[in-house]
């Protein structure tokens, strides 16, 4: 190949790298951590409910992370529940945790999903959050997952 047919795809490498470079976190930066922490309904219609999240966002880092937005999704029992977005500002100081509320909503059949099979009320409930954080200075989104269950014990057992 001539030194000319070589040089538009070297071209388009270095270019592809230089920008995928600016899309990530910094090497040795680690991504927050984002867990669910409380759940409220607020509305509820015939098609559509809306829920009140308060998150738990973590830095394991020694720096401030400035977060721009949320998108993120909710799994109850294996099965999609609810899904929202955020554009509400949150700084995250280094080493520390800020808790942020975030609204969401699931529809009539995603609700309708979570019951056909009980027989019996549930003693717990595994849930499931995940999406993607948007951090200033950070070209692409982060991932985020998190997995816990909300329990429902009688007191004293």
């Amino acid at each position: 190949m001539s030194p000319k047919r070589l040089a538009l795809p070297a071209l388009f490498l270095v270019l592809f790298v230089l920008l995928s470079g600016c899309a990530y976190l910094p090497s040795g930066t680690e991504p927050p951590r984002v867990h669910l922490v409380g759940l409220q309904l607020t509305q509820v219609d015939v098609f559509e409910q809306r829920y009140r999240l308060r998150l738990r966002i973590q830095n394991p880092n020694d720096f401030a992370l400035n977060i721009r937005g949320l998108d993120f999704r909710v799994e109850v029992n294996g099965e999609q529940f609810a899904e929202g977005v955020s554009s509400k500002a949150v700084e995250v100081p280094g080493f520390g945790e800020a808790v942020t509320e975030v609204e969401v909503s699931s529809s009539l059949w995603s609700l309708a999903r979570q019951f056909r099979d009980r027989t019996a009320a549930p003693e717990s409930i595994a849930y499931r959050l995940h999406g993607r954080v948007a951090l200033e200075g950070v070209a692409l989104p982060v991932g985020f997952e998190s997995t816990g269950e909300f329990g429902f014990a009688e007191p004293g057992r």
